[in-house]
């Protein structure tokens, strides 16, 4: 949840555990039930809990390392569109581009005269955050037809093995990828104004992805899980790669932001006051959460829908960009508690800051 805290107000970045953990457990887990390649699918359909713990991965592990982690990782779960003005299927999928035609250019969503110093920090790069991953996962392709899959009980559990290396790997990134999808299908992860405080709604983010969603039944992959089998051919799917898919995803999103803040009960509405170079916040005052969920429910059930339905395709995507490898041979009970942190790869860090 986006909380604003002061220090992370004076730090000047926006940070965000999209969804909680229950929301992002739920799209991850869904996603492997959707899967359509068989050797994928094969493997997917045992390892659902594996899947939705690695979907967290990003947001409870990878936060408390603190360091690199954050500085590099933290901006990476959003698109604060309005900082560069433009609207979002006007933005370039070409983040260096991104960087070249808006650093230095001021600041649209704070318009005080204040400039963009760093777009990834600023901007977020959720997108490219998850084609990072579907890139690696390619460039697995030649180790997988090099090595030899385990043809014994012995190399099905050997985790030194070439082979069992390379599927660890696969899998892992798949499930980090889908942290990052996840965090595109939640409206809030679209806009500079993730908290509501620009609208009057402060204290939104969290109330919606975790408050709201905290208060489904045992139901809720069931219910993600159908309304994701009856989208049929969504716009989200017809890109043809995965940045422009989130892009196309991060669009319909963003529109349901309206929507989200007219359902939301506020008895009070937030105040924002600038004093003395900082900001100082008061959430709104509304109904539980529990008047909220009877009019917000369809809405999540939906946005999750939508993000369990890319990343199953991503996967799919992704497996078959790697040769499409007979992951289902290995059968080891390593199980990934921690994954260590991995940094963006399509941003570029200044000389000076490098020496640091």
């Amino acid at each position: 949840m986006r909380n604003i805290l002061l220090a992370l107000l004076l730090l000047g970045s926006s940070q965000a555990f999209a969804w909680g953990g229950r929301g992002h457990d739920t799209i991850c887990r869904v996603a492997t039930f959707l899967v359509k390649e068989p050797g994928l699918k094969e493997y997917m359909q045992h390892k659902p809990q594996m899947m939705g713990h690695l979907c967290n991965m990003p947001d409870f592990y990878w936060k408390s390392l603190g360091g690199d982690a954050a500085k590099l990782g933290n901006s990476t779960h959003f698109i604060d569109i309005e900082v560069i003005g433009l609207d979002v299927k006007d933005i370039t999928v070409d983040y260096k581009q991104l960087m070249t035609d808006f650093t230095g250019k001021p600041n649209k969503f704070k318009n005080d005269g204040s400039t963009i110093k760093s777009i990834p920090q600023e901007f977020g790069s959720s997108w490219w955050r998850a084609d990072q991953f579907m890139r690696h996962i390619a460039g697995l392709k030649e180790d997988f037809a090099k090595a030899k899959a385990p043809t014994s009980f012995k190399e099905e559990q050997d985790n030194e093995l070439p082979y069992n290396k390379l599927a660890y790997d696969m899998v892992v990134s798949m499930g980090l990828m889908g942290h990052f999808v996840g965090d595109n299908c939640q409206p809030f992860h679209t806009t500079a104004d993730y908290d509501g405080y620009a609208a009057g709604h402060g204290g939104i983010h969290a109330y919606f992805e975790d408050q709201v969603v905290g208060q489904f039944d045992g139901d809720l992959d069931y219910l993600v899980l159908k309304a994701a089998r009856g989208m049929k051919n969504p716009e989200f799917l017809k890109p043809k790669t995965a940045i422009e898919k989130m892009k196309v995803l991060s669009v319909i999103s963003n529109k349901e932001i309206p929507k989200i803040l007219k359902m939301d009960p506020v008895i009070k509405k937030s105040t924002l006051v600038k004093e003395k170079g900082m900001e100082l916040k008061t959430a709104a005052e509304r109904q539980p959460a529990s008047v909220a969920f009877k009019k917000m429910k369809p809405m999540i059930v939906t946005e999750m829908a939508r993000g369990a339905v890319l990343l199953a395709a991503l996967w799919d995507e992704a497996y078959a960009s790697a040769g499409k490898p007979k992951i289902g041979a290995y059968k080891s009970y390593k199980y990934p508690f921690t994954v260590d942190f991995v940094a963006p790869d399509y941003i570029e860090v200044p000389k000076a800051e490098a020496k640091k």
